[in-house]
């Protein structure tokens, strides 16, 4: 997928859905919205259809499904144009057990310019849907701060083309005082295979860190929040608020 040239940044499309049935089984759920969305894309754009089908890069999209919202984000906006086209010519989704109209599409794009201008050393995320790590045919449950910040680098390079080292990300985490954590383990069920995940909130301080440094966390903590952090975030997984932010899920 092609970073957008003409702006640095996130978009979303937030969509306020009239539901036919209540949601259940949200692991499932939000898989078949995977595949709804790759097939709206399909319907209207073939090429970039194809673009993502063919890509070996992180997903373009990630997805969180509520009982009457729907929150899409992605870098591309392409991506979004695609999806806001073909609900305004069809706003029927349907996800087999679970079937909503959509009522209002919201379009917003985080650039980094006001990503920048809310910077804080002082931030908490919550992790509001299950959220995991993959490592050599296990899940790793846990809110390592390596890893969490090596999971936004992806989105960081897809955003800005810039790329940051796993070695750059050790050595900045290990300023990083955590003043509070709490967590809980819960299993995603999506079907043929369930998943093990971590639910809670992490309040970090980056004041330790010189001011450079303390930014370019920052701004990973931000698109990490608003794509999801670690696996399986366009099925739902990793879907994080950060506060004090944009207040969205």
């Amino acid at each position: 997928m092609e970073k957008n040239q003409e702006h640095s940044g996130i978009y979303r499309l937030h969509l306020h859905v009239r539901p036919q049935a209540r949601l259940e089984s949200p692991g499932i759920l939000a898989r078949r919205l995977h595949a709804f969305i790759l097939e709206a894309i399909q319907r209207v754009n073939p090429e970039l259809s194809q673009r993502l089908h063919d890509g070996k890069e992180r997903q373009a999209f990630s997805v969180y499904l509520d009982s009457d919202m729907i929150f899409i984000h992605s870098p591309a906006r392409e991506v979004i144009h695609s999806l806001q086209k073909r609900l305004l010519l069809d706003s029927s989704i349907d996800l087999i057990d679970w079937q909503g109209t959509v009522q209002e599409i919201h379009t917003q794009l985080f650039a980094k310019e006001e990503i920048m201008r809310q910077f804080t050393p002082k931030f908490t995320l919550k992790f509001v849907t299950p959220t995991t790590f993959y490592q050599q045919g296990n899940y790793y449950p846990l809110p390592e701060l390596v890893r969490l910040f090596s999971s936004a680098t992806k989105v960081l390079e897809m955003c800005e083309g810039q790329v940051l080292s796993r070695s750059d990300i050790e050595t900045w985490v290990r300023k990083i005082r955590i003043e509070y954590a709490s967590f809980t383990t819960e299993r995603v069920d999506f079907g043929k295979f369930n998943v093990i995940g971590f639910r809670g909130k992490l309040t970090l301080n980056l004041k330790a860190l010189p001011p450079e440094e303390q930014e370019r966390l920052w701004i990973l903590a931000v698109y990490g929040s608003l794509m999801g952090f670690g696996y399986k975030t366009a099925w739902g997984l990793g879907q994080t608020r950060l506060e004090p932010f944009c207040q969205r899920l």
